[in-house]
């Protein structure tokens, strides 16, 4: 009956020496969240992949990123730009395998002319395979941001009968492409119809999104941005020349 009672005890002791201690899983899974951000922050494509898992995902200012190289190229857009990350984790849990980490994200990233802030709110989830913590995927919820004054253009535009709309169009998106180049993926133009209401003024709208006077005027500032205002084409010009436009932002 000793003999019993011992092997019961001795099974028990390595049962538990197996178990993983809580609080260090914590601390592994919150290591590979940083160690991910540590080698974004250094443009090291090959080390931020060895922390994700081969079928990463994830939901950033609401896209989707159906790839770890989908998201890559969020940072290749912006090489060279210095980078300074905070992370304050609120809340981890770990169920065997299987883990999840609330974290409040402050970044900013500055290439100069380009200096860009956020704050989030974010959810990873988190799979440990040969027994290290690998990121899977992860839900970002942008917060509202102090600098961001709603400061924006308004373009009333009348486009005559017939004229090809897709030079316009072009013309956007060459200027969008340019205002991206500078890191400011979040900021430019739309196109939209007037739908109800119109009259004979004014059938067609741009709205230029720019968050405050100092980033508008650093874009327009810009070599990337003039280039392309430079080449526009007549047919866009001559509509520019008759339309209404203002600059707005929150009431003081």
């Amino acid at each position: 009956m000793k003999q019993f009672f011992f092997f019961v005890v001795m099974a028990t002791l390595l049962v538990a020496c197996q178990q993983p201690n809580p609080d260090a899983e914590k601390a592994n899974v919150e290591a590979a969240i940083n160690d991910f951000y540590s080698a974004a922050q250094q443009f090291d494509y090959e080390a931020m992949r060895s922390f994700c898992t081969s079928d990463f995902t994830a939901f950033e200012d609401g896209v989707k990123y159906n790839t770890l190289d989908d998201f890559i190229n969020l940072f290749k857009g912006i090489e060279g730009a210095t980078i300074d990350m905070k992370l304050n984790f609120v809340k981890t849990e770990v169920s065997e395998n299987i883990a999840h980490a609330t974290v409040e994200f402050d970044a900013r990233f500055t290439k100069e002319p380009a200096a860009i802030h956020f704050l989030t709110y974010e959810d990873y989830i988190l799979t440990k395979l040969n027994n290290k913590w690998l990121l899977s995927y992860f839900h970002s919820s942008h917060l509202p941001n102090p600098e961001d004054t709603d400061y924006a253009s308004v373009h009333l535009l009348k486009v005559p009968e017939g004229t090809a709309l897709d030079e316009l169009s072009g013309t956007i998106e060459k200027l969008n492409e340019a205002i991206a180049s500078l890191g400011y993926w979040d900021c430019g133009y739309k196109l939209l119809q007037i739908k109800e209401d119109k009259s004979d003024t004014y059938n067609y709208f741009i709205r230029g999104n720019w968050k405050n006077p100092e980033t508008y005027k650093i874009i327009h500032d810009s070599d990337a941005f003039n280039k392309v205002a430079d080449s526009i084409p007549e047919s866009v010009r001559g509509v520019l020349k008759t339309q209404l436009y203002v600059k707005v932002g929150k009431i003081e």
